[in-house]
C-alpha cells in the first residue's frame, strides 16, 4: 500500500541522480520512512537491522552527493510550483544564537 509519505518521496527524489538505480530507491525508502515518523530517530524508525545498517550505509557512501539529493527536491519542487497560478512564500526571520 502507498501512502502519503511514500507518494511525497518518490515525488521529491524518485528523479534522483544518485549513480545507480539501487541508490534512489533507497533514497525514495528513507525518505519516506523518515517523513512518517520525523519525531524518531533512524534507530527507532528502520524495521529491522539490516535496515538500519543500509540506511547508514547509504548516509555514510563517499558516491553519494549531497548536491544531488538536493537537486532532485528542487526540481521537483519547482515542478509542484509551475502547477500552481499563485504562491506564497513565507519567511522566517527569527535567528538564534546558542
Amino acid at each position: 500500500m502507498i501512502d502519503q509519505h511514500t507518494k511525497w518521496a518518490e515525488q521529491q527524489f524518485a528523479k534522483s541522480e544518485l549513480g545507480d538505480p539501487r541508490r534512489t530507491a533507497r533514497l525514495v525508502k528513507l525518505a519516506s520512512t523518515l517523513a512518517n515518523e520525523p519525531e524518531k530517530s533512524l534507530v527507532n524508525i528502520t524495521q529491522s537491522p539490516a535496515d538500519m545498517e543500509g540506511a547508514y550505509r547509504f548516509i555514510r557512501n563517499e558516491h553519494i552527493a549531497a548536491s544531488a539529493i538536493a537537486e532532485s527536491g528542487f526540481k521537483a519542487t519547482t515542478e509542484q510550483a509551475q502547477t500552481h497560478n499563485l504562491l506564497l512564500a513565507l519567511e522566517d526571520t527569527i535567528t538564534l544564537v546558542y
